[in-house]
């Protein structure tokens, strides 16, 4: 009887390690969307926002920004200032992977940031307002991030 119940016992210890015993949470994930039609200056913006995230805190986002525009010049203003901001942004803080491509009527950039290779406490020292959007812990919340994305007029659902 005892040697069924330590077969038993370590049955359900293997089977704990292997699934986690249900403690750990399941990565899940929001998109947020962004379209801004820019009449002035000749443009549109279109950007979509992948954030994966478990509990509260943000692993990271996947972004693909899209802009189009007939007026050359603004494409490849638009190419340099992304190149330029995700290098320094990586440069500086790491957590970065980008691609920033220029066609004939478009400009696309498709952007990883990952939350757990990025150097967050740097970012906060030299960016305090982004205290307001992490925890105790230091980490990206769902909420901090939805909140950013929504204050530029991007739509978020789970």
């Amino acid at each position: 009887m005892k040697k069924i119940l330590g077969m038993g016992i370590a049955a359900v210890c293997v089977l704990g390690l292997v699934t986690g015993c249900g403690a750990s949470e399941e990565q899940k994930t929001m998109t947020c969307t962004l379209e801004r039609k820019d009449v002035t200056n000749g443009y549109e913006l279109s950007s979509t926002y992948k954030v994966y995230y478990t509990g509260k805190a943000v692993d990271k986002v996947e972004t693909v920004e899209k802009v189009t525009s007939e007026d050359d010049e603004i494409l490849e203003s638009f190419k340099q200032t992304l190149d330029t901001t995700y290098d320094t942004m990586n440069k500086a803080y790491g957590g970065y992977t980008f691609n920033v491509t220029k066609t004939d009527k478009e400009v696309k950039s498709e952007t990883t940031i990952d939350y757990s290779k990025l150097d967050l406490e740097q970012l906060i020292k030299d960016e305090p307002t982004m205290k307001n959007y992490v925890d105790s812990k230091n980490r990206i919340t769902l909420t901090g991030i939805t909140s950013m994305y929504e204050s530029q007029g991007a739509t978020c659902n789970k």
